[in-house]
């Protein structure tokens, strides 16, 4: 005589089984949170780093950073931290925080000197934090390089116009 019970118990193992792979589906369907390939630049234009560098001049008066973005769900929170890493602890000069609030492959942060006030000569963090986890980080410098003199290029993106500095070698490749 063969006990009552098997059937349940394989009944109850097959509906396990098939939950776990349904989880797993699921999992493998939601994309992993990633911001990367960080890039500073003198602008943002057609949703691109506009005329990217790791090197600004003290006057240069707005830095940019451009970041592409993976798995940013709507309400996801980006907080960027800028520091100045010539002092010991590194001295945060500025931070901020977006929501998502549109289905995107990029986003971007920029930090505003206040009128009259320039860089500091030396060498700056820009950290990307989701949460309490760092997601990603770049660095770059400020020397006294002069970029007076070198002319904006305009380029005007859904009613805004997104305006960034053209070096001479540029201007004189598209003539």
């Amino acid at each position: 005589m063969r006990p009552r019970f098997r059937y349940p118990i394989v009944g109850a193992l097959l509906v396990g089984a098939l939950a776990l792979s349904g989880m797993a589906a699921y999992g493998r369907s939601q994309p992993a949170l990633r911001l990367f390939d960080l890039t500073t630049a003198r602008g943002i234009a057609g949703g691109k780093a506009c005329q990217p560098t790791r090197v600004f001049a003290p006057d240069d008066e707005v830095i940019y950073l451009w970041y592409a973005a993976d798995g940013c769900t709507i309400g996801t929170t980006i907080r960027s931290t800028w520091l100045y890493l010539e002092t010991d602890p590194p001295f945060r000069i500025a931070e901020g925080d977006v929501t998502v609030t549109r289905s995107d492959n990029w986003g971007q942060f920029n930090f505003k000197l206040a009128e009259g006030r320039r860089w500091a000569i030396g060498r700056y963090r820009i950290e990307l934090r989701v949460g309490d986890d760092l997601m990603a980080e770049t660095d770059f410098w400020v020397s006294a390089v002069q970029t007076a003199g070198i002319p904006a290029a305009s380029t005007e993106e859904e009613g805004r116009v997104w305006t960034c500095r053209e070096t001479e070698s540029a201007r004189r490749s598209r003539q």
